[in-house]
């Protein structure tokens, strides 16, 4: 049996029409549209950090559709009634021991059976709901062990948890119900929004995935906390400030501003580190300013001298910026290796090198707020859950690191680019002025430089992006990510030096 494409993502899918996805089989369940589809639909509605989330949920239930239907098709070709009890009890191991050994052949018989499992999804005004429908009656047997496991993931505060209690030693189903409560919970989704329903002609799963996970006047509130932290960072420094004149203007030469640069030592140290580093392609080393700022070009030197400034100001005042900085360099040499790989807007080399330094302002402030502010916005959210992950943490505060950052970045008057990069480096496609491609640029530098820290695959990224730099399958990607591993890795040494 071929496998038809999992359904696109339409404009269908924006105004509310129901559109679907049949299963037949557990071969299907494989299909990489699934991750596609369900990228671009947590995009839409500004959820991204639920991907990895509801792909393992939809996973885990069409898996257990599809199981739940094979079950039944091989009670059938045994000359068994599943409804009766003594029947129940003998083929049950008859079936574990077949599903074991021989699974494949148990999924390949569905192919001639009127079972299917089928995945619609149907996007609301608050919610967006996914339902996995079976077109088989449940058994008693098999909904009351449904419930037990919903009401016994309460008590469970991770997967590992209910691994270790192993809450189902019959036929290996009832986890995948206690993985979905647990991830909605530690999601900021309560079980409400979870729905088993049954009837004579099928069994459903609803899960609804709320657009807003927490109340709108309590994230006016969060947001308005941490708009009174933006606002409370100071100026840039005088001597960044009188360097960003000088860089300014239209009759510039390099011995002023190199004469200017030296008049502060750590400024110099900067420049000359910045200038030495693999950011601008450095193979010579220099030791004067004069060549310093010649090889970093005048055209850059104000977004340099930003950079530092805001550099300085939040180094002194928040404690994880060594964190941000890290994965933001390492962003900045990604996109000048997949602009020199791509061959595609040399001339965006140079801005591309250093609106990636700045991208993550913002994740600064989110992730180095002091103790009080974080309990304000804990009280705010009337959440008592502690392992909260950090993309969690983000989006439940009704805000995003990138608003923050782009905040921060015009308090500062940081230029049009930069300012652009910062709002949507998540989201290229809705920028809408010239800086677009420089911001899907940095966009999919940010994915290949996460990967590594287990965020993001080659099917989180939007589909138009990889086609754009003709990465045509998962096996560019990786090779490209690889390549891409081991050029910065050559430079690791450098980069540790400059964030010193």
């Amino acid at each position: 049996m071929s496998i038809p494409p999992l359904i696109t993502f339409q404009e269908d899918f924006l105004s509310g029409k129901l559109i679907s996805k049949e299963y037949v089989h557990f071969s299907e369940i494989d299909c990489p549209e699934l991750d596609v589809w369900i990228g671009r639909v947590v995009r839409s509605i500004s959820l991204e950090f639920l991907h990895e989330i509801l792909f393992t949920i939809l996973s885990e239930l069409l898996v257990n559709g599809c199981k739940a239907n094979g079950k039944r098709v091989f009670f059938q070709e045994q000359g068994l009634n599943l409804w009766d009890e003594k029947d129940y009890a003998r083929g049950i191991p008859m079936y574990k021991d077949e599903f074991g050994h021989n699974r494949k052949r148990v999924f390949l018989a569905l192919d001639h059976s009127d079972y299917k499992i089928t995945l619609s999804t149907i996007y609301k005004e608050d919610y967006i709901e996914f339902r996995v429908r079976n077109n088989a009656k449940i058994l008693p047997e098999e909904k009351n062990r449904i419930l037990k496991r919903v009401e016994a993931s309460k008590k469970y505060k991770n997967i590992n948890d209910a691994y270790r209690e192993s809450v189902d030693n019959e036929e290996s189903s009832g986890l995948g119900i206690v993985l979905i409560h647990i991830l909605l919970r530690n999601s900021g989704i309560s079980n409400q929004f979870f729905q088993l329903m049954t009837t004579d002609e099928f069994t459903e799963v609803i899960i609804r995935i709320p657009k807003q996970l927490i109340p709108k006047e309590n994230q006016t509130n969060i947001k308005n906390l941490l708009v009174r932290e933006v606002n409370s960072l100071p100026p840039l420094p005088p001597q960044i400030q009188k360097l960003i004149l000088i860089a300014k203007k239209k009759d510039v030469d390099w011995h002023e501003i190199a004469t200017q640069v030296e008049k502060d030592p750590a400024i110099t140290a900067e420049i000359l580190k910045i200038a030495n580093s693999p950011l601008f392609g450095a193979h010579t080393p220099i030791i004067s300013v004069l060549d310093g700022v010649k090889r970093i070009g005048l055209k850059n030197l104000e977004s340099i001298f930003l950079t530092l400034g805001a550099k300085k100001i939040l180094n002194s005042r928040y404690a994880k910026q060594v964190l941000v900085w890290t994965h933001s360099f390492k962003t900045s040499m990604y996109a000048r290796f997949l602009i020199e790989d791509r061959k595609k807007h040399l001339k965006l080399l140079e801005p591309a090198i250093i609106s990636a330094l700045l991208h993550d302002l913002g994740r600064m402030v989110l992730l180095s707020l002091d103790l009080s502010q974080v309990n304000q916005i804990r009280v705010l959210r009337s959440d008592d859950n502690n392992e909260i992950s950090e993309w969690v943490e983000e989006y439940t505060l009704g805000t995003t690191h990138s608003e923050i950052g782009h905040l921060m970045a015009e308090k500062w008057n940081f230029p049009e680019e930069i300012l652009d990069v910062i709002r949507y480096h998540h989201k290229p496609w809705q920028c809408k002025t010239r800086n677009n491609i420089l911001c899907q640029i940095i966009y999919l530098a940010d994915i290949l430089a996460n990967i590594g820290r287990g965020k993001g695959n080659y099917f989180t990224v939007e589909p138009e992006v990889l086609e754009y730099f003709e990465i045509s399958s998962e096996k560019v990607f990786r090779d490209l990510q690889d390549s891409f591993k081991v050029k910065f890795e050559e430079h690791r040494e450098e980069y540790q030096n400059l964030l010193a």
